[in-house]
């Protein structure tokens, strides 16, 4: 199962339908009754401010303009001071006392009614709210993931092909270019210890992850760093060896079977590799103490072990210099130059089953509609949040 691209999905809707819900609905509304609506006149019959206050003990404030206005013989009331059917909130009572001051009871206004819901009006148009612009996030989040989707299922789906049609090549019959290769890993300059562990490894895949305990909302662990970690190795497939120069572009897909996980309280400092980890890389430090939870970490990793079983597939290049021995050993497998002849169509290492590595991008191709749609979807909502801007007239369904 594609579980990283259904995790994507899961995420751009999560994401979008956030923001789409902030935004995208009362700028949409806005346009709508902006775009849909017949003057009259009003009787201001009386001014407030409302206010609300969270649970933080913050208040917020809106102008309460209630007015009286007559449409085919039927008297309605109002307190709709602005376009669209949401009320517009603000941290400063200053610009609510603004509004309110500027009318009186007793004053003849115009206001504008939609005429298919004559009891749908408002009172003035200051402009779009200030939510359009996590509308415009929300389209540019929808597209923009869209995109990624179907360029990653571009890739998957040409990974599984590279992967399924080139053969296996015995390590001591390698030849230039796209090669794929099988064997045990063999540290070539010695092994790198495993991030949070005293294992010794030849690749190392991590992620640190923090829980956030956020008061208003559920807690969730977000991702603090992350990277891989490697050094060269030779794989030995029994008819000789070929050294790989592993790169930070090169895709590592490990066994998702072997993450392991050492949790630590936001209190503790963890075991020593942790430690040591943590100190030596920039940018990284310990947690502040918290209750419960609260910043509570899990240092993961993924490891090729060395003299673990190893899958790479990748370009086999001259080595430099006038190096002697076997075939094998005057090749390398490593990241193409930019000025090199050869093409680079991937370098992929796992410790993983070829099948398995192809199995899980049979059904890559779902990416490429689902990515097309999400992609569609965002430039539509950036026409509906801004071609109303330019003259465009929005369709209107409800």
């Amino acid at each position: 199962m594609d579980t990283k691209g259904v995790g994507a999905v899961g995420a751009l809707l999560l994401v979008g339908g956030i923001l789409g819900v902030i935004g995208v609905v009362p700028t949409v509304s806005h346009h709508i009754a902006v775009q849909e609506n017949q003057p009259t006149e009003a009787t201001i019959q009386s001014t407030d401010i409302a206010v609300k206050t969270d649970d933080d003990g913050d208040r917020s404030y809106r102008p309460v303009v209630t007015y009286e206005y007559t449409v085919d013989g039927e008297t309605y009331t109002s307190d709709n001071v602005y376009p669209g059917g949401f009320t517009r909130w603000d941290d400063s009572r200053g610009p609510a006392e603004n509004v309110v001051s500027q009318y009186d009871p007793g004053d003849q206004v115009t206001v504008q009614y939609r005429p298919g819901e004559p009891g749908n009006a408002y009172l003035r148009n200051d402009g779009m709210p200030g939510a359009w612009l996590a509308g415009v996030g929300c389209a540019l989040v929808v597209a923009l993931g869209g995109l990624g989707l179907v360029k990653t299922g571009f890739t998957r789906r040409k990974q599984r092909t590279l992967m399924r049609d080139t053969p296996t090549e015995d390590v001591e019959a390698l030849s230039v270019g796209p090669s794929e290769v099988k064997g045990s890993a063999l540290a070539a300059d010695g092994p790198i210890q495993a991030p949070f562990s005293d294992e010794e490894c030849v690749v190392a895949d991590y992620e640190i992850e923090e829980y956030d305990d956020n008061d208003d909302d559920p807690g969730n662990w977000h991702t603090v760093e992350s990277g891989v970690l490697h050094t060269p190795f030779l794989v030995d497939d029994g008819t000789g060896r070929v050294r790989v120069e592993p790169h930070d572009e090169a895709t590592y897909e490990l066994d998702p079977d072997d993450w392991t996980t050492t949790y630590v309280d936001s209190g503790d400092r963890g075991p020593a590799p942790v430690q040591q980890f943590v100190d030596a890389t920039e940018g990284l430090s310990y947690p502040a103490d918290a209750t419960g939870k609260d910043n509570d970490r899990r240092y993961k990793q993924n490891l090729v072990r060395d003299k673990e079983s190893v899958y790479v597939f990748g370009t086999a290049q001259p080595r430099d210099g006038d190096v002697g021995g076997s075939n094998a050993d005057r090749l390398v497998v490593r990241k193409v130059g930019e000025d090199d002849a050869l093409e680079e169509t991937m370098f992929l290492i796992s410790d993983d089953e070829e099948a398995d590595l192809v199995d899980r991008r049979e059904w890559a191709g779902w990416r490429l509609p689902v990515g097309g749609l999400f992609t569609v979807a965002g430039f539509a909502i950036a026409l509906f949040l801004l071609g109303p801007l330019a003259g465009l007239e929005l369709p209107v369904v409800f």
